[in-house]
């Protein structure tokens, strides 16, 4: 039997149960250790799991029985902590966004390159069942030619919400607002599922929350093979809706509400709904927490695996990067007035 990775983790805020429950719920793996800069934090995080703690993460990266870390810091922070940690020689799991800027997530990437450690970006809406459906048709040709992928993230942050930590909703420590933080699960899906954007235009505004972000956004996209789509995001719109992935070719169409596919319609095929028993609705719309933890164990199981088969996460850091790319693409368009072509430069 091959033996345990121990993982650590950085950061104990909101998102690190989601972490930790993976962690332990996946075989192969073993939690270790925590840490935190704020010491309550970190050692109530400890004494929880029955494990050690550090207010230095620098100091955990020290211990050789940690071979992976899971970074769940403010986003802003990510590149930094990454790079000392591959330099340490540990695997990496990253919240996302991976990074803020580009420039980051090449340096994150380079950096694990250079230490052959495995880099690995959350983005588990991409290990849902129907996610996983709608590519499978998509490869088969079943829909056709594509023609039309839209993204629909319209979710409720309260003003609290922002309040609660002085990182949120700021440009240097959040990196944005509403596409950043909430919908970047969403686009990611999108170029996923459409393949890569060609160029945009787009509007972001800040139009009911007091932060320095966007809480609103809206994009016109064109994919390199020629579809169009919509991107549209934003936590200001009450009581908040469940995230949409319109899906349309010329010969069918697949709808994906949160984690169920609610419209699977082809041509030549009796219409139906699809019904997904074994997904339930996230309810993240209104409330940060209401996510279940399965998708962070499924991940966390799959950088175990490419450790022990030494190849890449299937979500690694050029995956990753993208969604970041076609963010920052829309924060450009939206500063500068123009359609923004991709790659960025």
């Amino acid at each position: 039997m091959a033996k345990e990775l121990g993982f650590g983790v950085i950061g104990c805020g909101v998102i690190t149960p989601w972490h930790i429950y993976g962690i332990i719920h996946t075989e192969g793996a073993k939690l270790i250790a925590v840490s935190d800069m704020v010491e309550e934090r970190a050692k109530k995080v400890a004494q929880e799991n029955k494990v050690d703690w550090y207010s230095d993460y620098r100091k955990m990266l020290e211990r050789d029985d940690i071979d992976v870390v899971n970074i769940c810091t403010p986003s802003g922070t990510h590149g930094e902590i990454a790079i000392e940690a591959a330099k340490a020689g540990k695997h990496i799991i990253v919240e996302k966004p991976m990074e803020i800027t580009l420039e980051k997530c090449d340096e994150m990437i380079s950096a694990c390159r250079k230490a052959n450690v495995k880099l690995e970006v959350i983005f588990q809406s991409r290990f849902l069942p129907s996610v996983k459906k709608l590519k499978k048709a998509i490869n088969e040709g079943k829909l056709g030619k594509l023609v039309l992928g839209d993204m629909y993230n319209k979710w409720y942050r309260s003003q609290e919400y922002y309040d609660s930590g002085k990182w949120r909703g700021t440009w240097k420590l959040d990196g944005g607002g509403a596409l950043m933080n909430q919908a970047i699960h969403g686009v990611d899906l999108l170029q996923y599922i459409m393949g890569p954007v060609d160029s945009l235009y787009a509007y972001t505004k800040t139009l009911a929350r007091k932060i320095e972000v966007e809480d609103t956004a809206t994009a016109v996209v064109n994919f390199k093979n020629g579809a169009l789509g919509v991107i549209e995001a934003t936590t200001s719109v009450y009581p908040g809706f469940s995230r949409k992935l319109e899906i349309h070719g010329e010969r069918g169409t697949v709808i994906i509400e949160d984690e169920k596919i609610t419209r699977w319609e082809f041509q030549g095929e009796k219409s139906k709904i699809k019904e997904e028993t074994e997904e339930k609705k996230t309810g993240t719309s209104a409330k940060p927490t209401a996510m279940g933890k399965e998708g962070h164990r499924v991940q966390i199981e799959e950088m175990v695996k490419a450790i022990r088969e030494n190849r890449e996460p299937l979500v690694n850091g050029e995956e990753g990067r993208k969604a970041v790319e076609i963010i920052l693409g829309i924060y450009k368009s939206s500063r500068t007035g123009r359609s923004i072509k991709f790659p960025l430069k």
